[in-house]
């Protein structure tokens, strides 16, 4: 037979542990070098927004590289462009997804390109989350492409 006294003491045990036990750190998170890039990206649609078109969403789509996975993995990317500045600038507020066989990373970035060349982009981004092994990612570093190319790098920090 069981005896309500030991019951109640193995519950006063388990419950006197628990904050011991929730308190507990998580597991240690991997901080990594991060190394993303979009050869062979094309664009796959663009909308205008507003009636003078000086508003439009575009979307990119292609293959990507980073140092986090073997092999190419593909590349996606929604940005909203505002053509107001004019002449060659444009504001582009970007939100990208790298998708590997290990999982996905995403990103996002707003910046002001205005280069005819040089630099074209050349802004910070940040780690937004990921899928897979990349699940729960946070994290950022620079981005950069040249003028005269059509290919993105990001490089930065990834944690997860």
């Amino acid at each position: 037979m069981h005896h309500p006294r030991h019951s109640i003491r193995g519950f006063a045990t388990a419950c006197a542990l628990f904050p011991v036990l929730a308190l507990a750190p998580p597991a240690a998170a991997d901080t990594q070098p991060l190394h993303l890039g979009n050869p062979g990206t094309q664009f796959t649609s663009f909308t205008c927004l507003n009636d003078s078109c000086s508003l439009g969403q575009a979307t990119l789509a292609g293959n990507a590289t980073s140092n986090l996975a073997t092999g190419l993995g593909s590349f996606h990317a929604t940005l909203i462009v505002d053509f107001s500045p004019g002449g060659s600038c444009n504001i582009v507020d970007e939100s990208t997804s790298f998708t590997f066989t290990r999982g996905t990373v995403f990103t996002h970035s707003h910046h002001e390109d205005c280069a005819t060349h040089g630099p074209r982009i050349d802004t910070s981004f940040q780690v937004t989350g990921g899928t897979g092994v990349f699940q729960g990612a946070t994290g950022g570093g620079e981005e950069f492409s040249a003028a005269a190319s059509p290919m993105v790098i990001w490089n930065g920090t990834i944690t997860f």
